[in-house]
């Protein structure tokens, strides 16, 4: 066996996960997320991030402790009990909360959130936090991810799928995607705060084009180098950031009103495509495909783009619903309950369509595949935006440490999060450099967990570590000139 196929067979798997697992995984990062949020205040008391260089950088290993670690244990050392995990950290969060909730009782806590209820969320309350949020959680993932995933220690059940099934490392296209066309709808909508320029900047400087530019990098230094790569991925040349870019591409040229009767067109276009044409058998034929051809070599990137415009259009549908919530706090308390309430109705399709039509399958994107990404990153915004309105609510009902400041987001500032969203590609292309520095550096399938978990610790702090250092430096630089 080729060291190509040697490394293709060890980082895929036949089978998949159980999809409860990959739910696990996110309710376990979110979970550290809303723990972290529980005791900055009390640990840091309120104190401001940029008061102290010392404060600072305690927060960021704070930050590295509850964001990052519980995603790396839960797809290493503790893949094997999730479910004890989420145990132990859902009740380390329910007394948290039950301290919260006693220490603010000695203030009339009724009364209190009674009229946080009906209070106005405006710009400066940061309304859109949630999305900040999933970005950044979802970026940490695939960088924990696109690493560990060379190493034993990753479960092989989380690798990306051949044919059929359900797989922690196939989601991350999706997650992008998704968070691409929520992004985007929430930073037009009033309640975002933001202001669009009416300048169109030239067409070498769009992201849609860095994308093509960075796709095209990759393609060639993986070929130059040598570096074995994944062909069932997506293909011979293509990848990730053409995938990205073809969307973006393609939504510029589309119509961009109705997204959802739009999401609903193109699902039915592309899942008939995959079964009356037969194309959806012949990709997964590893023998018919001879790939003798540009068209035939990239047959899995070229096919699934109907399939990732599906999941586009959806996230716009979803995203048009969250730009349509009121301003107050019981409005957004509500639009929680609701994404829960779509993530369990596209479950529920999910289930129907694995039955009557097929499983999911990553490799040309069909109907089951989009449903089963749909819930997932629908239930992810649902636990995001939950925990952002705990912040704006303990704020606005003036609970002890967490009311300090001018927004609700102040006491737990800064957050590792919001550096990761703000130079989110640059750490998406320091952890891509790291992978491939350390697995030219060490043969990273046959280390043993000793060795691995703390090389991917130490990765997943230097990527994080750097992004946050960026903004360190443009805080101390606008604190400065303030003064």
């Amino acid at each position: 066996m080729s060291g190509d196929d040697e490394h293709s067979r060890f980082v895929s798997t036949m089978t998949g996960c159980a999809q409860r697992e990959l739910f696990l995984t996110f309710i376990i990062t979110m979970l550290g997320l809303f723990i972290r949020n529980l005791t900055l205040p009390w640990i840091f008391l309120g104190t401001r991030y940029d008061t102290s260089k010392v404060t600072y950088w305690l927060k960021f290993f704070a930050d590295v402790i509850f964001l990052c670690l519980p995603s790396l244990l839960a797809m290493t050392l503790l893949s094997e009990h999730l479910y004890i995990l989420t145990i132990i950290m859902s009740i380390v969060a329910g007394v948290l909360l039950l301290f919260v909730l006693f220490e603010a009782s000695e203030h009339n806590l009724s009364g209190s959130l009674r009229k946080a209820w009906t209070r106005i969320v405006e710009e400066q309350h940061r309304p859109t936090k949630f999305v900040t949020y999933f970005r950044s959680l979802t970026m940490v993932l695939v960088t924990v991810a696109i690493l560990a995933v060379d190493f034993p220690i990753f479960p092989r059940r989380f690798a990306k799928t051949e044919k059929f099934g359900h797989s922690t490392m196939d989601v991350g296209v999706a997650a992008f995607i998704f968070q691409s066309a929520l992004g985007s709808r929430m930073a037009k909508s009033p309640s975002s705060g933001r202001t669009l320029s009416n300048h169109s900047r030239p067409w070498y400087f769009t992201s849609t084009f860095l994308l093509f530019v960075l796709g095209t990098g990759r393609a060639l230094v993986l070929e130059i180098i040598g570096y074995p790569q994944h062909v069932t991925e997506y293909g011979v040349h293509w990848n990730f950031f053409f995938t990205l870019a073809a969307v973006r591409v393609f939504y510029s040229i589309l119509p961009r009103c109705y997204p959802f009767v739009l999401s609903v067109i193109f699902g039915i276009c592309h899942q008939t495509m995959l079964k009356s044409t037969g194309l959806q058998e012949w990709i997964l034929d590893e023998t018919a495909n001879r790939r003798e051809n540009l068209v035939t070599a990239n047959a899995e990137g070229l096919t699934s783009l109907s399939g990732y415009l599906t999941i586009f259009y959806a996230s716009l549908a979803i995203g048009e619903l969250m730009a349509k919530t009121s301003i107050r706090v019981k409005s957004w308390i509500r639009r929680c309950f609701q994404l829960f309430i779509i993530s369990l109705l596209l479950f529920l399709i999910q289930l129907a369509t694995e039955k009557l039509v097929d499983p999911p399958c990553r490799r040309v994107v069909n109907i089951t595949y989009i449903f089963s990404q749909l819930t997932l990153m629908t239930f992810a915004t649902a636990v995001c935006l939950s925990i952002q309105m705990f912040n704006v609510v303990v704020w606005c009902a003036s609970f002890p440490q967490f009311s300090k400041g001018d927004d609700p987001f102040s006491p737990v500032s800064p957050c590792l999060s919001d550096s990761i969203n703000r130079n989110s590609l640059a750490f998406f292309l320091i952890s891509n450099v790291l992978t491939g520095l350390i697995n030219l550096s060490v043969s990273a399938h046959t280390l043993p967990a000793q060795y691995s978990f703390p090389i991917l610790l130490g990765y997943l702090t230097t990527c994080a570590g750097i992004v946050h250092f960026w903004e360190y430096r443009k805080v101390n630089f606008v604190r400065l000139h303030a003064e």
